[in-house]
């Protein structure tokens, strides 16, 4: 993992848009529809990898799209990258063994490895030859019903179940119906509103909204 000073994030920046702009002029010269998939690919890869989505960042990509202002799209995509790439919330992505996953999802290491064949992990890239495999939390796994869950999503709900385990009691329908609430709160105070307010309302949702979307509206039919 390489660090970097305040003074090479700005030369790593001002390189990315130096690219962009020597690239430009040659735009024309393409298919623009090879151009626009290849632009949606990095799109699509920058929202699968990060934490936390930069929705501002995709809206500005997908306006540029609209508009086929690729240079604009693909500079903004190498800005983002460059700056995640030297800052150090970079290095703060966890990373999991095959062994922890497999903890996680109380399966065999056995499994795991016949999953990342299978690619069912995606934000995962494979390593060399027999080097133990390392999956970041923001990796996204492929449920067979088509749903998706961060790594970090699985490890939570591991850690809450490992800790009601570690209690040796189990939970009331009181204590059920009040952890159901907190997040039903949660996503209210998430999103500034009630769900038929807000995410019913939203047509198109990101990954993460449609995850959100999911939970909340089964809370709130379970709690009815």
């Amino acid at each position: 993992m390489f660090v970097f000073n305040l003074s090479d994030k700005e030369i790593a920046i001002s390189e990315a848009i130096v690219i962009s702009e020597m690239i430009k002029g040659h735009f024309s010269e393409y298919d623009t529809d090879h151009v626009s998939t290849f632009i949606k690919a990095l799109s699509n890869y920058i929202e699968k990898t990060s934490i936390e989505t930069p929705e501002t960042l995709l809206q500005e990509v997908r306006h540029s799209l609209e508009e086929h202002n690729y240079h604009r799209a693909l500079q903004r995509m190498l800005i983002h990258m460059a700056n995640m790439g030297t800052s150090e919330e970079a290095c703060a992505v966890r990373m999991y063994t095959t062994g922890d996953i497999a903890r996680f999802f109380g399966v065999s290491v056995a499994t795991v490895n016949n999953w990342l064949n299978q690619g069912r992990f995606i934000g995962y890239e494979k390593g060399a030859r027999f080097k133990q495999a390392r999956i970041p939390e923001n990796a996204l796994y492929l449920l067979p019903t088509g749903d998706r869950m961060t790594i970090r999503e699985v490890a939570e709900v591991y850690e809450v179940n490992q800790s009601r385990f570690d209690r040796q009691t189990e939970i009331t329908p009181t204590e059920e119906l009040a952890e159901k609430l907190s997040v039903i709160i949660h996503y209210e105070k998430k999103y500034g509103g009630e769900y038929k307010d807000t995410l019913a309302l939203k047509g198109e949702l990101t990954l993460e909204e449609e995850r959100d979307a999911h939970e909340w509206s089964y809370l709130l039919r379970v709690i009815k």
